[in-house]
């Protein structure tokens, strides 16, 4: 068993070859944490519109009264939770399902503002049809694409091991 460390076709726990979708999926999570870390070091703050997870400060302001000292930590708190999780997958091949959990948590305030825009036509928070296209947009790049992507590779894995 120790010689399974030595062979170039192992990294610990699961082959390079089955390990090459989940470092594939955590490079496009790098790539998203750099997009979510330029945002919010926009100069002057970050666009709202561009933020992939505007769900979240509108959670924040609506339902809770929260205002900018504590959304903005929030917000760099979901990117480094991104970089965590893109680190894991891309260097370990682990931690699939706890991505996706999280993903799905953090993707709901979005969907529910994109429901909102959807509904309202924008309302208070944006000015009209872009603002919900962009809106939907990023979240299927941020959150609908890399959720579909974990989940495809954990059923993959477990039917594998049938």
């Amino acid at each position: 068993m120790p010689l399974l460390f030595f062979r170039p076709e192992y990294n610990g726990t699961v082959r390079l070859s089955e390990s090459q979708p989940e470092r594939l999926l955590g490079g496009y999570l790098f790539a998203l944490c750099l997009y979510q870390i330029a945002i919010y070091r926009w100069p002057g703050g970050p666009p709202f519109v561009l933020d992939p997870r505007a769900g979240i400060p509108i959670l924040l302001i609506n339902h809770f009264g929260f205002d900018n000292k504590v959304i903005y930590p929030v917000e760099w708190v979901t990117a480094t939770w991104l970089v965590a999780m893109a680190a894991m997958i891309f260097f370990r091949g682990r931690l699939l399902k706890m991505y996706l959990i999280s993903e799905i948590l953090l993707a709901a305030p979005t969907a529910y503002y994109i429901a909102i825009l959807a509904a309202r036509h924008g309302g208070d928070f944006a000015p009209g049809f872009k603002d919900l296209v962009l809106t939907v947009v990023l979240f299927l790049g941020f959150s609908v694409i890399p959720g579909v992507w974990a989940a495809s590779r954990i059923l993959a894995r477990r039917q594998s091991r049938t």
